[in-house]
């Protein structure tokens, strides 16, 4: 049962295949697969120590429920059917007891995938309808080889492509005496069933893990109406020191799929990168950055209604305050009037990298309409302005989620796209410190509390990141941490 971590950690990031540009580079080291091999061996020890192995005369159609309730209700993970067991030697009630494994290893093997090699001691118990009670000690090694593949439709699964049990010893003790001729034959039969048997648990564990891992590859909601969906880009690459992947990030509005202009240029992350002793490597590109920034500003997400109530803005938010750096404002206003003001991002927000940091570049227009309390026309246009602005952003990871948060980066870029109160012989810039309140007090904390929400990393249950760590690299942004499985 808990080879499903194993799985887990394969499926990282994976979804169906499409042929679009790669966004994430994702690389699980050995450290990862070491990391498995050491917790899984005693789960995998214990969840053994629930299978029997019933062989009844009919079969039985096979049970629904996915792995997990299949051992819970009786440990048959094998199905049910004729053997050469129910028809020669005739053993009913044939259960696995102390189980132990005292190896379990996966490596990374270049060409192949995951070579997995298990040594297993364990006792089998059963009744035979003549000889009574039966007890087999077995010591055998089961060696596979997994690799991840793909669907015609390109759903991706895990395949088993080799599989090879040795039995080693074996010590059968019956209930009555018997001649060595009949304990061979039972011996040889045994050792031939289990082979079988064996063989066919490895593919049968990872069919109930495909069927169950329906739900990595659905979409991840964050936010009020969006959700992003990760795909394969390309075939994975196995080498000797890690897996690595090639992930797409697909955005939705509200289950509609939201276009983006995507990078042609290939992304891939040098073999050095982050610490080699951390088990999972991440490399961002600026694609991937590009595309959850416009996702954000395609949904309206960036823009912002601020009220003349404004509380962080309370001496701003009038035509006096205006007036202050434009003087055409308080002559056509000499009496102090309250002032709305509309952020609209129209623009798609442009992502570089620079100096080791990661900046975005804003490009909002901010319409100012004064309060008339007394007039029919209650709001009327008093200027709007073209903003040009730099945001350094900040990444950190929190419950397996990206979070950003931006800062400004230098002055404020600011022209005039429109004026209602006359000719105005004043320059935008006069303004600078105006509208760097209004985005210190009131934007940018809008836009970080929208940011703060999180993009998901991944939904996989009971796995946990651990003690990411994030630099920006010189065309990409790099996080290496590791992983605890609950």
């Amino acid at each position: 049962m808990k080879l499903i971590f194993l799985a887990m950690l394969l499926f990282l990031w994976v979804s169906p295949m499409s042929m679009t540009s790669t966004d994430i580079v994702i690389r699980i080291n050995q450290n990862g697969f070491d990391y498995v091999s050491n917790i899984q061996r005693e789960l995998l020890q214990k969840a053994m120590s629930n299978i029997s192995f019933p062989f009844p005369t009919t079969t039985k159609k096979k049970e629904s429920g996915g792995l997990i309730s299949r051992i819970a209700n009786n440990g048959d993970i094998f199905g049910s059917g004729h053997s050469m067991m129910d028809k020669v030697m005739n053993i009913n009630n044939v259960k696995i007891h102390h189980v132990k494994l005292p190896k379990l290893n996966v490596k990374l093997v270049t060409g192949v995938g995951l070579h997995v090699s298990m040594d297993v001691d364990f006792k089998m118990t059963g009744k035979h309808a003549i000889l009574g009670d039966i007890e087999i000690k077995v010591r055998g090694t089961g060696l596979a080889d997994i690799m991840l593949s793909k669907t015609p439709k390109g759903d991706p699964f895990l395949v088993v492509t080799d599989c090879k049990p040795i039995i080693r010893d074996m010590d059968i003790k019956f209930g009555l005496g018997l001649l060595n001729t009949i304990f061979s034959l039972f011996q040889r039969q045994i050792r031939e069933m289990l082979c079988n048997r064996l063989c066919q648990l490895v593919p049968s564990l990872f069919e109930e893990i495909n069927e169950d891992f329906d739900v990595f590859t659905e979409k991840h909601n964050f936010g009020d109406n969006l959700a992003v969906r990760y795909t394969l880009s390309k075939k994975p690459v196995v080498t000797g020191g890690y897996f690595e992947r090639y992930i797409n990030a697909k955005y939705t509005m509200n289950k509609h799929m939201i276009k983006h202009l995507n990078d042609d240029q290939d992304f891939t992350i040098p073999a050095g990168l982050g610490n080699k002793d951390t088990m999972v490597n991440l490399g961002f590109s600026k694609n991937y950055f590009s595309c959850l920034f416009t996702t954000y500003q395609k949904s309206r997400g960036f823009d912002l209604e601020i009220p003349s109530t404004h509380e962080s803005l309370a001496n701003q938010m009038s035509t006096s305050a205006l007036g202050a750096p434009i003087p055409e404002i308080s002559s056509r206003y000499p009496q102090p009037l309250p002032v709305d003001m509309k952020i609209v991002l129209s623009q798609t927000p442009v992502v570089t990298f620079q100096n080791n940091q990661l900046i975005v570049q804003f490009a909002p227009y901010v319409e100012m309409f004064v309060v008339l309390p007394y007039s029919p026309d209650r709001y009327q246009h008093l200027l709007t302005i073209n903003v040009g602005a730099s945001l350094v952003a900040a990444l950190h990871v929190e419950e397996e989620k990206l979070k950003i948060s931006v800062s400004l980066q230098g002055d404020l870029k600011l022209e005039f796209a429109s004026i209602s109160f006359g000719k105005c012989k004043s320059k935008p810039s006069l303004l600078s410190e105006y509208m760097r309140t209004v985005f210190e007090k009131a934007y940018l904390p809008y836009i970080n509390e929208i940011l703060s929400v999180g993009v998901p990393l991944s939904t996989m249950p009971n796995i946990h990141y651990i003690n990411p760590v994030i630099a920006i690299e010189k065309n990409f942004a790099a996080m290496s941490f590791d992983v605890r499985y609950e």
